[in-house]
């Protein structure tokens, strides 16, 4: 059989001006046989239905139209070893950007670019990537794990502009987990939400992020002091070789200031200073308080400074285990969740951090 299951595509479901397109890896067996797409079958279907989403009228298709012989996805990729020894004999280099399978087989571009003309042709608002190979044909990403629920744009040449993408599990990584069921449900929640237009909208927010002594009043004076019992302020703290290496405050969506204890930060008497500034926060029983897994962060500060985080203060992640108890309870998984937010993490690396947040 070759690389090919069946040397046979299974057509895209085309529609007019959909709102909605859904992007699958490749077809599965049943599609296959039937040549028709499925879309997951009744686990798609279901979903779209409580979420609000009318599946006839969404564009359905694959970032491949064949199916590779035992699902096997490394069939339609060259292994970095196989491109290197090709690329000494030939002139062809792909245009596509590499993924973990490798390089993607010059045969294979056609569907991709068969893809890029659908999705240009059809001018949807919002586009559900499900899988990790529809994901990385409109974005250049590939880990869906790290991405799934964000909403981010599309970053091809090949498509006539930047699409919103939702990536989410596939058909398959759904069937095969019962939990990622709820996953799905809130991706396409939120691809419901998403579709009513085709505008990213990003949050305008302001961040301090290397302030003096007197950044760390000014913003109290503009954003903290006025909070009163009603609004809380979020704090976090990250460690690492055994010290904190910042704490972070939100007092609302669109403001956040960092405070650094890197060593080489503050001078000795500004370092004594910027702590006293977060003792006195903390230790202010008339301001509410937000943390995720506030039992890491409370114990540290205590520990470290001798801090005694006093008042009411909330707990993401206990709210998430009494909420749902059988899903993740990840600062990561939140965000995707309730959230537009990409995949934060990607954006620095903290190392040696043991915070149980993850």
């Amino acid at each position: 059989m070759g690389e090919y299951a069946v040397h046979r595509r299974v057509a895209s479901q085309l529609v007019d001006k959909p709102q909605i397109c859904i992007v699958m890896d490749h077809p599965s067996n049943d599609e296959v046989r039937l040549n028709k797409i499925l879309a997951g079958d009744f686990i798609i279907s279901r979903i779209c239905t409580q979420v609000g989403i009318d599946i006839n009228k969404c564009m359905l298709t694959h970032a491949f139209q064949l199916k590779p012989a035992q699902d096997n996805l490394q069939n339609f990729f060259h292994k970095r070893s196989e491109y290197k020894a090709l690329c000494k004999d030939s002139e062809w280099r792909t245009p596509y950007p590499i993924t973990t399978y490798g390089y993607l087989k010059q045969e294979m571009g056609q569907d991709l670019e068969r893809l890029y003309n659908e999705i240009n042709e059809a001018q949807p608002n919002v586009i559900i990537a499900m899988g990790s190979i529809s994901l990385w044909a409109l974005t250049g990403f590939d880990k869906i794990g790290v991405y799934r629920g964000a909403v981010i744009e599309s970053s091809t040449d090949s498509l006539n502009r930047n699409y919103k993408i939702i990536p989410s599990y596939s058909p398959s990584a759904v069937f095969k987990n019962y939990g990622f069921r709820y996953h799905l449900y809130s991706d396409y929640k939120k691809a419901k939400r998403e579709s009513r237009t085709s505008k990213i909208n990003y949050e305008e927010r302001e961040l301090w992020i290397e302030p003096s002594i007197e950044d760390l009043y000014t913003f109290e004076s503009k954003y903290i002091k006025d909070l009163g019992d009603t609004k809380p302020l979020s704090f976090d703290i990250e460690t690492a070789g055994g010290q904190i290496t910042c704490i972070g405050f939100a007092p609302s969506l669109n403001h956040a200031i960092v405070v650094p204890f890197t060593y080489n930060y503050w001078a000795e008497p500004e370092r004594k200073k910027a702590w006293a500034w977060v003792k006195r926060l903390l230790e202010d029983e008339t301001i509410v308080k937000v943390a995720q897994n506030q039992t890491y962060d409370v114990s540290w500060l205590k520990y470290m400074q001798d801090i005694e985080v006093r008042g009411t203060i909330h707990d993401t992640m206990h709210a998430q285990h009494s909420l749902q108890p059988e899903l993740e309870k990840g600062l990561g998984f939140l965000g995707s969740t309730y959230t537009n937010e990409g995949a934060w993490k990607t954006l620095a690396k903290f190392s040696d951090s043991t915070k149980a947040d993850e």
